[in-house]
């Protein structure tokens, strides 16, 4: 054989190779140029009682020439053109098929299943709030926290004392806090202000499937929860002689002084403390301290259109973060 019929086979065997190769990688199987679909759920992991929301975006047909068929525990709860949203709340397990039928006659099938959480973490924080307030007394550093599990589970979840509770914080079982009937948990804030994070597995026996028959079976639930530490806080309002103490409306930073005389009250806000009283309370006018030890202050107007710094500091004595400091500009212009 000789050297050039040689180089030609090679020629040939390649150009072949070549054709294989780019009539490979044509449109039919370019993952890419195919139609895609991406969902997404909100919240991506839903408990009892959530309002659920699942999206599909399309990039290959256009949304409103789609038709949607949307089932939930094998019936169909939607069906429309380009209707790719579906809300609906979550109450028990739950399973959503979805139909996706484009334009071109393109069949796209997709199921969604959902198993809610059936363990609620309630938590309340142990620190004061003044009368009237209308927020939630929140968590602050050194202050106590305490936790209380319901096991939506069963029929009487507040009654209910035969489970069993595995508290951890921060990744860490708490074992002595731990067992049968112990439902609540309490936790005492340090001094930083990291946010905790707290989980309860719950395992027992869920009450008679029905009456008349006698079978059980067991479960064994968790549940997350991170809470937020928040500083501490002071609120003032104006003292009535006739109405008392004015707690509809707080006293803002600059201060208008309209009467001869007038007296401020100041709270604190989320203290680890049992009352306002138990807090160590400390006046300065002009940063000159005035010695009363009290929660209120009255002064008179001796000139008008003069402005005085009025600062208060409210103090936990037994906690060393727990401590605020807030500035008045008093003014006495007409």
């Amino acid at each position: 054989m000789s050297y050039g019929y040689t180089l030609f086979l090679i020629f040939v065997l390649f150009f072949s190779i070549s054709i294989k190769s780019i009539a490979a990688t044509g449109p039919e199987v370019i993952p890419e140029l195919k139609e895609k679909v991406y969902f997404n759920t909100t919240p991506e992991k839903p408990n009892t009682g959530d309002n659920v929301q699942i999206t599909a975006e399309m990039y290959g047909t256009d949304v409103k020439d789609a038709n949607f068929q949307w089932k939930l525990d094998g019936k169909i709860f939607k069906e429309a053109v380009g209707a790719n949203k579906l809300d609906f709340i979550l109450s028990n397990k739950a399973r959503i098929d979805l139909k996706i039928t484009t334009g071109a006659g393109v069949v796209i099938d997709k199921s969604f299943e959902f198993n809610p959480k059936k363990i609620v973490l309630i938590w309340e924080s142990k620190t004061y709030t003044p009368p009237f307030y209308k927020g939630k007394s929140l968590f602050t550093p050194e202050s106590l926290l305490v936790l209380n599990a319901i096991n939506l589970d069963q029929e009487n979840p507040l009654t209910n004392t035969y489970n069993n509770y595995s508290w951890s914080l921060d990744g860490n079982v708490k074992g002595s806090d731990s067992g049968v009937g112990y439902s609540t948990y309490s936790y005492q804030g340090n001094l930083l202000m990291s946010e905790p994070s707290f989980e309860v597995v719950v395992s027992g026996i869920r009450s008679f499937k029905d009456k008349q028959s006698k079978e059980t079976d067991t479960y064994d639930n968790q549940t997350t929860l991170n809470v937020q530490t928040f500083p501490t806080e002071i609120l003032s309002y104006e003292k009535s002689p006739l109405l008392g103490v004015l707690f509809n409306k707080t006293v803002k930073p600059n201060y208008t002084m309209t009467k001869s005389e007038t007296t401020l009250v100041g709270y604190p806000l989320y203290y680890g403390l049992s009352s306002s009283l138990s807090g160590v309370y400390s006046w300065l006018i002009n940063d000159v301290k005035i010695n009363n030890n009290l929660n209120q202050l009255s002064f008179k107007k001796k000139t008008s259109n003069e402005k005085s710094r009025l600062t208060l500091e409210i103090k936990n004595k037994d906690s060393i973060l727990q401590t605020r400091d807030v500035t008045y500009i008093i003014d006495t212009s007409n």
